[in-house]
């Protein structure tokens, strides 16, 4: 049962946006920086943002020569290049909006191990680097062989190293909890622990429907325009909508004595990254191991992909070296069956914003600037 003050003040509003993610964020800040008169309200299910925004690597990065180049045979030239930009512009609205030191945002550069089976990949590289002159003015990427006995690799499976410059690492934890500390010092509301059930479309507005408490209460919320920011979770609201999860299992050992490597770093296609954070070493991916496993919204462990990370990282990362794991987590992304991002408008009332494909750091600002109209 509802007070009289709560329905006054707390069930009406000019934007609803749900999901409280990097995404669900930067949606409700454009809206917000365009509009400051706007009432906007963010709904979360969780009590931190739900999908992988507060679980992913940190990584600052737009695609690796090998991912950019599987990207070409799935998309074609055009769209990828147009893609890469988007993440590299959408990177420096981050940048912008939050601020470096705000994100943790540390430029060591970016490194793509390449193995013998990709060794061929690197008779593109000046036609990669050619086609994104227009983007970044000067070539992006560069062969960094001396790298792989620096940084301490095992050279018997680390063929090659490419460099590029422009990418780099954040902090998640702390962009996020900046991410939130900007959107409230907009005046924007954010609710957590509120999960929208659904919403029905009317002629001048939009009700969303809260998932009812233990004690069965329901609420209904009201908005002129709705926009659905959940990611890998939007089949709960929009069952039609062809969004896939795709789980990313991540581990962070404890502190390595001597840890020889700063930077971002990616191998075979962009499916395994990893990064220093400090004297640590944080390392994720291994879908493609097990696909039909990983799609899934489940938090849980898969066993054979974490069994595969602790081997490639004592066997290729840190050979000869004494490590442990500290912990490790998992974070569920959204994919689309093209792997570009889904930006629509259903209705003039209800927009979708989702489907970052494994790069929500680097595109939700950008593509959130698109939706809510640059």
């Amino acid at each position: 049962m509802l007070s009289f003050w709560e329905k006054n003040s707390f069930l009406n509003y000019d934007f609803i946006i749900i999901g409280s993610g990097i995404l669900g964020l930067s949606t409700a800040c454009c809206i917000k920086e365009k509009n400051k008169k706007a009432k906007v309200l963010v709904l979360e299910e969780g009590i931190f943002p739900t999908g992988a925004s507060t679980k992913n690597a940190g990584f600052a990065c737009f695609g690796s020569l090998t991912e950019i180049l599987a990207d070409i045979k799935n998309l074609g030239e055009s769209a990828t290049f147009s893609l890469v930009e988007k993440r590299y512009k959408g990177i420096q609205k981050l940048r912008q909006r939050l601020g470096d030191k705000n994100i943790g945002y540390e430029n060591y550069g970016g490194f793509e191990l390449i193995m013998n089976k990709h060794m061929h990949c690197l008779d593109q590289l000046s036609s990669i680097n050619k086609n994104l002159n227009h983007v970044f003015s000067e070539d992006v990427f560069s062969i960094r062989n001396e790298k792989i006995k620096e940084f301490g690799f095992n050279e018997s499976q680390v063929k090659a190293v490419i460099f590029s410059k422009f990418e780099s690492q954040i902090d998640t934890g702390k962009m996020m909890y900046s991410f939130i500390d900007y959107a409230n010092s907009l005046g924007i509301r954010i609710l957590t622990g509120c999960e929208a059930a659904s919403y029905s479309e009317k002629e001048n507005y939009v009700k969303v429907f809260i998932k009812g408490n233990d004690a069965g209460n329901k609420i209904e919320l009201s908005a002129k325009k709705l926009f659905i920011c959940t990611n890998a979770f939007t089949n709960k609201i929009l069952p039609d909508i062809n969004i896939k999860p795709g789980r990313g299992q991540v581990l962070i050992t404890k502190p390595v004595e001597n840890l020889k490597f700063k930077g971002v770093f990616h191998i075979d296609e962009g499916f395994y990254y990893f990064r220093n954070f400090e004297n640590r070493v944080l390392f994720g991916g291994g879908r493609n191991l097990d696909f039909e496993t990983e799609e899934s919204t489940e938090f849980a462990v898969n066993e054979k992909i974490l069994s595969d990370l602790k081997k490639k990282l004592s066997e290729i990362i840190l050979p000869g070296q004494n490590f442990e794991i500290d912990l490790s987590w998992t974070g569920i992304m959204g994919f689309s069956k093209n792997r570009l991002p889904v930006v629509n408008n259903i209705s003039d009332r209800v927009a979708c914003v989702m489907s970052c494909n494994g790069m929500g750091v680097a595109l939700s600002s950008e593509i959130a600037d698109e939706i809510t109209g640059k």
